[in-house]
């Protein structure tokens, strides 16, 4: 299986990982004036929950996780070892305490290896990457996580001009439902973003 964690590297408007300090400054900087807003608070519904966030990056969404969580636990998963390397600083730097950084294959998340149940699976503007996201959330994420876990998928829609390759909300659920996931609810959207939440079909 081929996934798209690593390829062309980044497209348009993003940085290669290989450069940690420069891809954190340009996907950063001014963050909180075009992500979504409510996306880490849509998803944390008590504050002890257990959350993997799937292709962490520079670690944005797992501070966020990781300050809505005082009782919880997130699992910050990359592949990309100067990725991992900035977010060891950034658990330093922030005091993450709570966060747990794990380098992971580009065609393994390695869930079988966290020994917990998920409540949260986050995978946030990342799921472009993936070449064969059928298969990956199928053989990959489906048997490690458990009928309670939320599969929550956020990402840019597609528009016109967009500096980087994009998924519809529509290709999103069509290719998770043949992975064996429902829809839990209908997608969100907002500032030209989407919010996508799944749980696995038993």
């Amino acid at each position: 299986m081929e996934t798209n964690m690593n390829r062309g590297r980044f497209r348009g408007c993003i940085p290669s990982y290989e450069d940690a300090n420069l891809c954190a400054a340009v996907m950063d900087t001014n963050r909180g004036q075009w992500q979504r807003p409510d996306i880490a608070s849509k998803l944390i519904t008590r504050p002890n929950m257990t959350v993997v966030d799937l292709g962490a990056g520079t670690g944005y969404f797992a501070a966020l996780f990781s300050d809505l969580l005082p009782e919880g636990k997130i699992y910050a998963l990359d592949p990309e070892k100067p990725m991992i390397s900035w977010l060891e600083e950034r658990k330093k730097r922030d005091s993450l305490d709570n966060v747990s950084i794990c380098l992971i294959g580009k065609e393994d998340p390695g869930l079988d290896q966290l020994h917990c149940d998920v409540d949260l699976l986050f995978v946030g503007y990342t799921y472009f990457h993936f070449g064969n996201p059928i298969k990956y959330f199928h053989e990959k994420v489906y048997p490690f996580i458990q009928e309670k876990t939320v599969v929550a998928i956020a990402d840019m829609a597609p528009t016109f001009g967009q500096g980087r390759h994009t998924v519809s909300e529509q290709q999103v659920i069509a290719e998770m439902t043949e992975a064996c996931f429902r829809l839990q609810d209908e997608p969100t959207t907002l500032n030209e973003q989407y919010l996508i939440n799944f749980k696995k079909i038993s």
